[in-house]
This record gives C-alpha cells, sequence and structure tokens, in this order.
C-alpha cells in the first residue's frame, strides 16, 4: 500500500479537490494551507490539520489514528490507518468482484487494490484442472 498516495488521496477529498499538488512540502501541509494555516503546530502539519478540524489529543500517541477516529473510522483498513481516512472521507475506491478473463481494464490503470482471500490449502483440484471461473472479492 502507498501510504503517500492515500495521504494524496484523503487530502483531494478533504478539500473537495481544491488541492491537487503539495504545497508547503506536502500533501498534509497544502490541506493545512487550504484550511487558513501559515504554519504547523509544534512542528507537525497533520497536528495542524487535526487542530483545525478540532482534534486537540492525539489517540494512542498518533494524530493519524486522531483523524481516523474524527471520521468514526476505529480500526486500520487494509492494514493501514491512511486507508481508514479514505474510507472515512469516502475516497476510498469501489468494492467490487474480480472476475478471471472478465476485467476489461490494463493492470497499470486499475486503482482498486487487488486482494485475495483463495487459501491455497484448502483448493481441491490443480489450478490447471480448475473448470469454473474463480473470482475474488475486494475487501
Amino acid at each position: 500500500m502507498d501510504i503517500t498516495n492515500n495521504i494524496r488521496k484523503y487530502v483531494e477529498c478533504a478539500s473537495g479537490g481544491a488541492i491537487t499538488e503539495p504545497t508547503g512540502g506536502s500533501w498534509i501541509s497544502a490541506l493545512a494551507i487550504y484550511q487558513g494555516s501559515t504554519e504547523p503546530l509544534n512542528a507537525s502539519w497533520l497536528q495542524r490539520v487535526c487542530d483545525n478540524f478540532g482534534i486537540t489529543e492525539p489517540v494512542n500517541g498518533s494524530w493519524l489514528i486522531a483523524l481516523s477516529f474524527y471520521y468514526s473510522q476505529f480500526e486500520p483498513i487494509n492494514g493501514t490507518w491512511t486507508y481508514s481516512i479514505l474510507v472515512g472521507c469516502n475516497a476510498a475506491p469501489p468494492s467490487g468482484t474480480f472476475i478471471w478473463n472478465e476485467v476489461t481494464s490494463e493492470w497499470q490503470n486499475e486503482t482498486r487494490e487487488w486482494k485475495s482471500v483463495i487459501t491455497w490449502d484448502q483448493v481441491a483440484t490443480e489450478w490447471q484442472n480448475e473448470t469454473t471461473k474463480w473470482q475474488t472479492p475486494i475487501v
């Protein structure tokens, strides 16, 4: 998972699409500047963004977790807190099912995260003998 890309997508979402490039050195600083701030809080642009939302305390020592909690996301999603803020801001990729040979986009153009829930030791047949189409849900 690309954390920088998640932060970029979050900032684009939180700004309603107004921010299209990082300013002030990062995507998070761009959001704080967009919110009207001119400098970080305690040397942290993330803390400044949180403060702008009214978040005054970190959660478990983390301002990122506090931001996630602000969006009512109380667990990391797909293993990261940055993804949970994407979900909270409604900027997460769509869910659905990938079906082998029916996905029409090329891999380099695909924006959804691919994840398999297949447990290989539970597969009864060898892959080359499989007659059914495999489906894997996007989680």
